[in-house]
């Protein structure tokens, strides 16, 4: 993932973030395109992550 994170993310339409796929739990990450970081913003399972973005 350090070398091309974005073979692994997706972008969450429903927001500004990307998600990452776990099995049935996913991550959403902030992305910063200036800097070489990736920012958890937060884990969980499938059917509660989105609720509250």
């Amino acid at each position: 993932m350090k070398d091309d994170p974005f073979h692994y993310l997706e972008h969450y339409e429903g927001g500004d973030v990307y998600k990452l796929r776990i099995g049935d739990y996913r991550a959403l990450i902030d992305v910063d395109f200036l800097n070489p970081i990736l920012k958890v913003r937060v884990v969980g399972h499938r059917r509660n992550i989105y609720k509250g973005l």
